[in-house]
Formats: C-alpha cells, structure tokens, sequence
C-alpha cells in the first residue's frame, strides 16, 4: 500500500515537472516563431526596390540617368566672411 502511494505521489511529480518543462518550451517556441516572423518581414524589406534605391542613393550617392545632383555651397571654415569697407573709403589700384 505505502509503494502505491509513493509511486503515485513520484509520478504525480514528475508528471508536474515535465508539464512546466513542456510550457517552458511552448512559450520558447512562441517567442521564436515571432522573431522568425519579424525576420522574414525584415529581409522583404531588405529586397524591395524601394529599399535598394533609398540605401543607393543616400548612402552610395547613385543617381539615375539624366539627373543632376545640387550640393549646398559652404563657405570655408578657415576664410574670414567678407566685411564691406567703411563709408568713404578709397580703393586703389
């Protein structure tokens, strides 16, 4: 009698342990399969056209044919903006 109720409490036991072993790796899988998700979502991403030519344009500086590139114009950090003579002045050769 007494190793029948041990042999149930033991599995009883066991029988726990494996349940929150198997609850471990559901949420484990769960939480891989919505990694997996948003990787695949990130590679269709990755391959679009629209992608490819922001990453060409902005960061290799392709252009398409036909188009211009207009860069701002930036004075010089070592050349001294240019400061009108006073009233009056005279300018000589």
């Amino acid at each position: 009698m007494f190793y029948l109720l041990y042999s149930f409490l033991h599995l009883g036991i066991n029988l726990y342990q494996v349940e929150k072993e198997l609850n471990f790796y559901r949420q484990q899988k769960a939480a891989l399969l919505a990694e997996q998700a948003r990787l695949q979502e990130e590679i269709q991403k990755l391959n679009s056209d629209t992608y490819i030519e922001r990453v060409a344009r902005e960061e290799l500086g392709f252009i398409k044919p036909g188009e211009k590139i207009i860069l701002p114009a930036r004075p010089a950090p070592d050349i001294p903006p240019y400061v009108p003579p006073p009233p009056g002045h005279e300018f000589r050769d």
